[in-house]
């Protein structure tokens, strides 16, 4: 595996009792459920959701997620995950994502793909010029 890159963009992640299995560790979709909330929490501080240029048909719809677990997490941890858009085309992005636990150990790597969907056509379209700015100059 390569090794993890620690992104600018950071997220608290506290680890609930309930988010344990059988075995007693965090489960396997649990991890999956961390990075989404990263994601959201950073479309929001990108005001991603809520800017009044944001066209109203639109919006990201995951198109591919792939987790790589790299070790256990337990509760009660508190998890930093950090996320960075990687690439933007003229209808999708890409964004790498790592979580970290307290000890500084890489837990996890994720990466998603975004397509840039019209929710009225329901069809694939255009990623709006703002929002290539925007992921751009959330990685500045």
């Amino acid at each position: 595996m390569p090794k993890p890159i620690r992104y600018q963009y950071s997220y608290s992640q506290k680890v609930a009792w309930g988010d344990m299995d059988a075995f007693g560790h965090v489960n396997h979709v649990v991890y999956a459920k961390y990075f989404e909330n990263a994601r959201a929490n950073y479309f929001s501080d990108l005001k991603l959701w809520d800017s009044p240029d944001r066209p109203s048909e639109g919006g990201p719809v995951i198109t591919h997620i792939e987790v790589d677990y790299r070790k256990q997490v337990r509760y009660p941890e508190i998890l930093e995950i950090t996320l960075q858009v990687d690439s933007v085309a003229s209808r999708s992005f890409h964004i790498s994502c790592t979580m970290w636990n307290r000890e500084g150990d890489c837990v996890a790597t994720a990466k998603g793909e975004f397509l840039w969907f019209n929710f009225a056509t329901q069809k694939p379209t255009q990623l709006p010029d703002i929002y290539k700015n925007i992921f751009f100059q959330g990685q500045a």
